[in-house]
């Protein structure tokens, strides 16, 4: 048997017929490494001694039929991708296929396009599930535990919402003629991360619902300055996302009473870096990347990490970073209470041109005096994930210089 070239997949083809084998093999075999099984006993045999990313079957074989096979393939290679290409489907066998995670459903005589745009739909998703793996096992080097990615956070877990999500997306089937999308623009992965961002809260009474009014003043500020819907889009994972890096803060420096000594405080301070470390392998690429990473650089360049400052800190993180102190400066922080919000536009007026861009402030402020600030943070829990009492909603404080830890 060949060996595939590098960064070639490998696609496994069983199917009784000489035919569809043969013709298959022709399709594929310009891009891809093809090996070829017979049957469900010479596809096993295959499968438990030569790596494979890809499966098509045929459900109609002599011997182990198709089903019985699909259903061995995904309980001891849950990673590898399922194509069926049939010609003797019903609508039975399709869902029956779907709720055992195939990625496609063919039927004879299959057309080349479909047959392609099949194969992209599964590495695709392979690719997707791959990153999300990479991003859950870089928790769990943070955490400093060695376990399986699907149980990598229990310890951050209040409910078994996270866990499932994790799970799901793992293993749920794609949808019939769904385009490919990298984890980074498949809508799942973007509402795990912001279940993500409301189970890192969890941790600490007083940051509970803060990425999302975080989010919320953001997206005020960013329809005030007419922003494009990709940026937007940008800032409202962003937003949600800018604190993940808090994963590996010890829970009792988030939740301390008192002030932080230096080492604390270096530990808050790596959240930036760590954040954007753990985003990466998703693939959302830098604009997010960097958002994470610098949201708490000042304009005057004293912030971290980098020391950046004006307008070489992007446009989004400049955003976050104003949204985030606001709300920072309006909850309740262990060692005070929270500012009103005249006092935080105080502040924030206080410290434009030094931690705060100047016109973004003069902007906010614009928006903090129209009184649409004033809300209840309840109302923004949109997707009711879990409960978030007003009494209890608050978010980390500003330190000495009007923004926050």
């Amino acid at each position: 048997m060949s060996e595939p070239a590098t960064g070639q997949m490998t696609i496994l083809v069983v199917d009784d017929e000489l035919g569809p084998r043969e013709s298959l093999r022709m399709v594929l075999s310009p891009r891809h490494h093809v090996v070829l099984a017979e049957n469900g006993a010479e596809a096993l045999e295959i499968l438990r001694t030569t790596p494979v990313d890809i499966v098509t079957v045929d459900l109609n074989m002599p011997g182990m039929r198709g089903d019985e096979l699909m259903r061995t393939v995904r309980d001891e290679f849950p990673q590898i991708e399922v194509i069926v290409i049939t010609g003797y489907g019903t609508m039975e066998s399709a869902v029956q296929g779907l709720r055992h995670g195939i990625c496609d459903y063919l039927s004879k005589p299959f057309d080349v396009v479909q047959v392609i745009a099949a194969v992209t739909r599964a590495q695709a998703r392979q690719q997707s599930r791959r990153n999300l793996v990479g991003f859950l096992e870089g928790i769990g080097e943070v955490l400093g535990r060695d376990r399986d990615a699907t149980d990598l956070l229990e310890e951050l877990e209040g409910s078994g919402g996270l866990r499932d999500r994790v799970r799901e997306m793992l293993s749920e089937p794609a949808l019939e003629g769904a385009l490919p999308r990298t984890a980074a623009h498949d809508p799942r992965t973007v509402d795990f991360l912001e279940i993500l961002a409301d189970t890192i809260e969890s941790r600490d009474l007083f940051m509970r619902g803060h990425a999302r009014r975080v989010a919320f003043y953001a997206g005020l500020l960013a329809d005030r300055l007419c922003l494009s819907a990709e940026v937007r889009e940008h800032l409202r994972i962003s937003s949600f996302l800018h604190d993940l890096g808090k994963v590996g803060v010890p829970s009792e420096v988030l939740s301390s009473r008192d002030p932080l000594g230096r080492p604390e405080r270096d530990a808050v301070e790596q959240h930036t870096a760590i954040g954007e470390r753990l985003i990466r392998p998703l693939g959302f690429g830098s604009a997010i990347a960097s958002v994470i990473r610098h949201h708490h650089e000042h304009f005057d360049g004293t912030g971290y990490p980098d020391g950046v400052r004006g307008e070489e800190i992007p446009l989004v993180a400049r955003i976050v970073s104003v949204a985030d102190a606001f709300d920072a400066m309006t909850c309740d922080r262990p060692y005070r209470q929270a500012m009103s919000q005249e006092a935080a536009v105080v502040e924030l007026r206080k410290f434009a041109g030094a931690q705060f861009d100047p016109n973004l402030v003069k902007e906010f402020v614009a928006i903090v005096e129209t009184g649409i600030c004033d809300i209840n943070p309840d109302l923004l829990d949109l997707r009711n994930l879990q409960e978030s009492p007003s009494s209890e909603s608050a978010a980390p404080s500003a330190p000495q210089q009007g923004g926050k830890r």
